[in-house]
């Protein structure tokens, strides 16, 4: 079997689920999960828009560039002035990309150039995606650690903002970073390591595009391997139990609350042999598993006085599923129905309690949503600006559709957060500002300073990190 002629969904019960809901809700309703299309942003004075994944953020680039190697970013860098950001795959909700003056694609800088079989790392293109390094990874019998579901996200982006997988027995990404290239404004090449460069290394392994451009990182990886997806679905306190026991023998699971309802979805990770894998592993209809809960927000709409009922009548009839394949197959993950996302981060001893809070929080406010709520773990590292930084960590991410409001939800749940000293994903919703940050992060201030040292002009702080890294802090 080829295994790249495999089309796994990671998300294959919550997708049951939500079908099953809709069978039970919709009847002849004749919704559809197809939104109206709505014109995107247009251009302006004949400059064409930037938009981010969700479309949540916009702006106009008057200039966008491409380099094609090292030196072509270094003259770029050291011939201009001006702003500079740089964009990934702009999976990011909160506004670090967006500029009126220069955007810089390093889509150019990607693949693997050097595998050391030895010490088991590799150094990639700042500009790789998520899900071709896997590939790569793979016809060289190697792993990555850990890995987001979302898998079409450039490393260098998903370094900056320490996205991450689950287990809190594992880092985010930007833990498995050994070694990194970074250019600065002025046009110096820095080469960062634990032995090189070591503030500059602590404060670039999550940087949110502050400090320089990232041109290359190393990052420690394994051999390849098998895992076994279980997905099955918990009454609420059953499900706390569980989830509490899965903790501590720090498991790879990840948890989806249903909003209205009394069911969790449990996901569980187990490594196995490729004996195992090979025998029992199928192919699985891929697809976007928050379509069917998209059809159920348009159902609940229409009917609004059915949605407590109805997201109470599926859970009940959904199965145990299971999955099996290669790692890369089962952690990535296509996400086709956009959304809009905010994302926290509580100390992971106080994690259930604030998942609990949130889920009660919902229903005790009747808060219109319905769009599953996300728990991982993930493990503590020592880099400045991580939301891991010095304590693992309980991640709780709640979405709403791009075309659906969600700034009233959001607040809601970020004062949830606020009481268990949250610390947001710098790529997600967030109303963060750099006094909350100093209380947030103890080396806040050694962050600022080496920022300060390699962009003395401001060049890569945009309105965004204005209120992040302002003038007078």
């Amino acid at each position: 079997m080829d295994i790249k002629q495999l089309k796994l969904s990671r998300r294959h019960a919550l997708k049951a689920a939500g079908a099953g809901i809709i069978a039970g809700a919709a009847g002849s309703s004749g919704c559809s999960n197809a939104p109206e299309k709505a014109l995107g942003p247009q251009p302006i004075d004949g400059i064409m828009p930037w938009s981010n994944w969700s479309g949540n953020q916009v702006s106009y680039p008057a200039e966008r560039a491409r380099p094609r190697n090292i030196e072509a970013l270094v003259s770029l860098l050291k011939e201009t002035d001006g702003k500079i950001r740089a964009v990934g795959a702009g999976h990011s909700f909160s506004a670090l990309v967006p500029t009126d003056e220069t955007l810089l694609s390093m889509a150019r800088f990607r693949g693997i150039s050097h595998i050391n079989q030895d010490t088991k790392e590799v150094t990639v293109g700042a500009g790789t995606r998520l899900a071709a390094l896997g590939d790569d990874l793979w016809d060289n019998d190697l792993g990555m650690i850990n890995m987001p579901d979302v898998n079409t996200q450039t490393l260098a982006g998903a370094i900056a903002t320490s996205t991450h997988g689950t287990g809190q027995e594992f880092g985010s990404l930007s833990h498995f970073v050994t070694a990194l290239t970074l250019v600065t404004a002025n046009g110096e090449i820095l080469k960062c390591s634990a032995t090189e460069n070591k503030d500059v290394f602590d404060a670039a392994r999550c940087n949110i595009g502050s400090l320089g451009i990232i041109t290359d990182i190393t990052i420690q990886v394994r051999d390849t391997y098998y895992l076994k997806e279980r997905s099955e679905m918990f009454p609420m306190d059953e499900a706390f139990e569980r989830m509490e026991k899965l903790g501590l023998e720090k498991r790879r699971f990840e948890a989806y609350g249903l909003p209205h309802a009394n069911h969790i979805l449990l996901i569980e990770f187990e490594e196995v042999s490729k004996e195992e894998a090979d025998a029992k592993q199928g192919e699985v209809v891929s697809g976007d598993a928050y379509e069917t809960f998209r059809t159920l927000a348009d159902v609940i709409e229409m009917m609004p006085f059915l949605r407590g009922a109805v997201m109470n009548i599926a859970p009940r009839t959904v199965g145990v599923e299971e999955r099996y394949g290669p790692w890369n197959k089962i952690f990535g993950n296509v996400r086709d129905m956009r959304f809009n996302e905010m994302e926290y981060t509580v100390p992971a001893e106080d994690g259930l309690a604030c998942f609990r809070e949130v889920l009660e929080t919902i229903k005790e406010k009747d808060i219109d949503i319905i769009f599953p709520i996300e728990y991982r773990y993930v493990g503590e590292d020592d880099i400045w600006l991580s939301q891991f930084y010095q304590r693992p960590g309980a991640a709780i991410s709640v979405h709403n559709f791009h075309d659906k409001p969600y700034l009233p939800y959001f607040a809601e749940m970020e004062a949830i957060f606020d009481r268990y000293q949250g610390r947001p994903h710098w790529g997600k919703i967030h109303t963060k500002t750099a006094q909350d940050f100093a209380e947030l992060y103890p080396q806040w201030d050694a962050f600022k300073a080496v920022r300060q040292r390699l962009d003395p002009t401001r060049r890569f702080i945009n309105e965004h990190l204005d209120k992040i890294f302002p003038v007078t802090s």
